[in-house]
C-alpha cells in the first residue's frame, strides 16, 4: 500500500494551496445557491421561472474537428417536426440494417463517431442525429418528452424510406428517451418493423430524483422544485410519475444491453442496474475508471454494444439485489 508523508512543511502548504484554491472556485456557487435560496423565499414566481428556464435550456457546445470531419462524409438528413427541423446523418451502404443513435443532454449525435467503424464493420449502417435544442438541430429548449419525440420522428423518418433499424445505442438521458418511445409502440406507424435491440450506456433512472438534484444545485426550495414539475407537465401532458421504476420499462419486451461505470458522477452507477432490473429482457455489464462521457470512446464498450446487437455473444443478467455474479465476462454462443 502507498502511504503518503503529509507531515512534511512542504506538503502541507501545497495541500493548503489546493483547499484554498478548490474553497476559492466554490464561493461563486455556494453565493449563487444562497442567492436563490433567499429569492425563493422572497419571489417565487420569478425562481420559478428561472429555474424552468434552466431546466429544460441544454448546453449546446461546437462541433469537434473530428465530428465535423466525419458529419462531412456522411449523407446529410433533415427530419421536419411540427417542434423545428432535426439534423440527422446516414453513414454506410443504404441497404444494410441500420443502428439508430440517442445521445445526452448537452451532447449531439456525432459524439458517436468511435463507434461508427466498428458497426460498419459488423454490417451495419448507422444513423446519427441532434436532438431538440442539440447541435444543428433547431429549437432553443429541450426535455425528455423533446427527447422521444424526436427519436421517434427520425424512426418513421428511415422507416419511410425503406430503411430497417435493427439496433439503438443511447447514451445518458437519449436512453431515457429510448425507453419511453419503446414503451408508447415506437413502431406503431410500420407495425411489421422488427424489435430492436438496444445498448444503454449510462442510463439514468428517475425523472423526479434528477429534479431534486438539480433543486439543491440551484439552490431553489422544494416548493419551487414541485411547481416546475407541474408547470412542465402540464405543458407537455406527460406525467413524470410515468418515467419513474418500474412503470417505466415493466413493458418493453426489447432486448436490451445496459452499460454503466461505477465511477459515473453524473448519472449513477446505481441507476442504471436499476433499470437493467426493472427492464424484462436485460443484460448488464460494469466497468470502471471511465466516468459519464470516457464511456463513449472505450474500445471495450464498443466491442460489447457490437457483441450485443449482432446476438454474437451472450451477455449476463444483472444480478439481484443483494447478490454478485459469479462471471465477470460475457460468455460467447459459439
Amino acid at each position: 500500500m502507498t502511504t503518503f508523508a503529509t507531515s512534511s512543511p512542504s506538503n502541507s502548504t501545497i495541500v493548503r494551496i489546493i483547499n484554498s484554491r478548490i474553497a476559492l472556485k466554490s464561493i461563486p456557487r455556494l453565493l449563487a445557491r444562497t442567492r436563490m435560496r433567499v429569492v425563493s423565499a422572497l419571489a417565487p414566481r420569478w425562481a420559478l421561472q428561472t429555474a424552468l428556464d434552466q431546466f429544460i435550456t441544454p448546453p449546446r457546445f461546437e462541433h469537434s474537428a473530428a465530428e465535423k470531419s466525419l458529419l462531412a462524409d456522411a449523407e446529410a438528413i433533415t427530419v421536419a417536426t411540427r417542434f423545428g427541423r432535426i439534423a440527422a446523418w446516414r453513414i454506410g451502404d443504404a441497404s444494410r440494417p441500420a443502428v439508430l443513435m440517442s445521445h445526452g443532454w448537452g451532447g449531439r449525435g456525432a459524439q458517436f463517431r468511435a463507434f461508427v467503424p466498428a458497426l460498419q464493420e459488423a454490417g451495419y449502417q448507422v444513423v446519427l442525429f441532434d436532438h431538440h435544442g442539440h447541435g444543428m438541430s433547431e429549437g432553443r429548449q429541450a426535455s425528455l418528452i423533446d427527447f422521444w419525440r424526436g427519436l421517434e420522428a427520425v424512426w418513421d423518418h428511415l422507416s419511410d424510406r425503406g430503411i430497417v433499424v435493427t439496433g439503438m445505442v443511447a447514451h445518458s438521458l437519449g436512453g431515457a428517451a429510448v425507453g419511453s418511445a419503446l414503451r408508447r409502440s415506437l413502431t406503431r406507424r410500420h407495425r411489421d418493423a422488427p424489435l430492436p435491440r438496444v445498448v444503454m450506456l449510462a442510463p439514468p433512472a428517475s425523472l423526479i430524483r434528477y429534479s431534486h438534484l438539480f433543486a439543491r444545485w440551484l439552490g431553489i426550495s422544494e416548493q419551487v422544485r414541485s411547481a416546475m414539475q407541474w408547470r412542465i407537465e402540464q405543458r407537455f401532458g406527460v406525467d413524470w410519475e410515468e418515467f419513474e421504476l418500474p412503470q417505466s420499462v415493466a413493458t418493453i419486451r426489447a432486448p436490451a444491453l445496459f452499460i454503466h461505470d461505477r465511477d459515473d458522477r453524473e448519472t449513477r452507477f446505481e441507476s442504471g442496474l436499476a433499470l437493467a432490473r426493472a427492464w424484462p429482457d436485460a443484460r448488464f455489464h460494469a466497468t470502471h475508471g471511465l466516468g459519464h462521457r470516457r464511456i463513449l470512446r472505450n474500445s471495450e464498450v464498443i466491442h460489447r454494444t457490437v457483441d450485443f446487437l449482432s446476438d454474437r455473444v451472450e451477455f449476463l443478467h444483472p444480478p439481484a439485489a443483494h447478490e454478485r455474479s459469479s462471471h465477470l465476462e460475457p460468455s460467447p454462443l459459439y
